[in-house]
This record gives structure tokens, sequence and C-alpha cells, in this order.
């Protein structure tokens, strides 16, 4: 049983498998946890990892898959809550607020925000003991406004505040809680109106900084990366004494 263990959730595709497949290069056993059975046991099996039916929106189905890697793998030391979706499907004609249904928001706010929730709840306390790392892939959505899905952006808010808060609640704890913030990333959710060359990047580019960050970033940090430009870490206000660190040279 190796000594290392990661954690994907999203991991079949994209993003996801990007990353399940730079940690198990560089020795990790990878839990590779998503809805999609067919795609992500084939991947477990490529990378010698194993694949645990994991439905985000689900606890007990979180707690399973946990369960199992605890079990068969070993406690995770890695972890990557990446699963996430958009309101309608790729490619489908924006919906004014008042036409999405419960349904739609309840899915979206589940997957992308509830579904960090669950991953966080119950994978934190377990990894407590030996330490590690758990990154939330969240967007640059978070940072300004996307009028064609308000409910991606504001789930994406809701994440980067939330990432913040739990580091900093676990500061004296040994386990780093951070998140990456992806610009346009080639993947099967993109809107068309993205798909140019110079605005996506390759899910690996991508993967390579949820790994490092999973590995050296520090905890509460949320760093950002678009295609064609550096990754840069987008500062935070501390609200408890008003300290803008941005403008503290300005």
């Amino acid at each position: 049983m190796s000594e290392l263990v990661g954690f994907v959730t999203g991991a079949a595709t994209g993003i996801g498998s990007a990353t399940a497949r730079q940690l198990a290069a560089k020795g990790l056993r990878v839990a590779v946890c998503d809805i999609n059975r067919s795609v992500g046991a084939a991947l477990a099996d490529e990378i010698g990892g194993s694949f645990y039916e994991c439905d985000v929106t689900n606890f007990a189905s979180v707690q399973a898959a946990a369960s199992a890697c605890e079990s068969e793998l070993g406690t995770p030391t890695y972890v990557h809550l990446n699963a996430g979706i958009m309101t309608v499907p790729t490619d489908d004609p924006f919906l004014a607020i008042e036409d999405v249904t419960l349904d739609q928001f309840n899915s979206i706010l589940g997957v992308n925000f509830t579904g960090v929730f669950h991953g966080m709840k119950v994978l934190l306390p377990k990894m407590k003991a030996n330490g590690g790392a758990i990154t939330t892939t969240a967007s640059v959505a978070a940072f300004g406004q996307l009028p064609f899905d308000p409910l991606y952006s504001a789930t994406k808010h809701a994440l980067v505040g939330f990432v913040r808060s739990i580091a900093a609640a676990n500061a004296s704890g040994n386990v780093r809680i951070n998140a990456i913030c992806p610009g346009v990333v080639d993947t099967a959710i993109v809107p068309g109106m993205f798909r140019n060359p110079e605005m996506m990047m390759p899910p690996e580019e991508l993967a390579s900084e949820v790994v490092d960050l999973l590995y050296n970033g520090a905890s509460g940090e949320i760093r950002a990366k678009v295609a064609g430009r550096e990754a840069f870490e987008v500062p935070a206000i501390d609200v408890m004494t008003g300290e803008v660190p941005f403008l503290a040279n300005s």
C-alpha cells in the first residue's frame, strides 16, 4: 500500500482526470471518484488507482467513497475537490434567471458548492492526524460577473469565501486548504463562445497548478491561472481588521 494517497472528485474527465494522472505519475495511489463509472474505472485501471462511484451531491455517497478509499488505499494525503457543472449543458441557450428551474438551481448548487462542503466535512477530520492538503476547483468567475450563467459565478464566489474561511478556522492544524481559480480550460463544460484557442488552456496545464498547490501551496491561498499568463495569488481582505493587502502600498 502506498504511503501517499490522492483523492479526486470529478476525476473521470477534464481537469480531474489530468490531476489524477499527474498524482499517479508522482507515485500516489489515486482514488478516482466520479458518477461516470465506465470512464472513471478505465482511468483508474490506467493509472493503477481505484475507482469509487461518487455523487458529490449525496453526503452518504461521499462518505462511502472516502471510507472505501481509506480501507483499500489508505487515508488521503492530497485531495482535489474538483467536480463542477454549469447551469445548463454545453451550448444550450442562455437562461434568464427567472427561467432557471428549481431543479437546475438545486443541481448546480449541489455539485459546485454542497459537493465541496460534503468533501470537506468527510475528509478533513480523517486527514488531521497525518496532515496533507485539500485543493478545490473554483474559477476566475469568482472575481467578477458571468452574465450568461450567474449561478455558476455565484457558486464560485461562494467557494473562494468558503476556502479562505475554512483555512483560517483550521490555521493551527496540519491540513492546508486552498483553491485554484482557472480561466477557460478545454473541458466538456466550456460553452462554444469561449472555445477560442487563444483563451483556452489544456487540462494538463491547469492540473500542474493543482498539484503544485497540493504539494506546496499555502493554506488559504487562492491561485488564479489563465491561458498565456503565469499563475498568481489573489489576495484577501481581512474582514476582522479591514486590512486590504493590495492597497497597502498605494
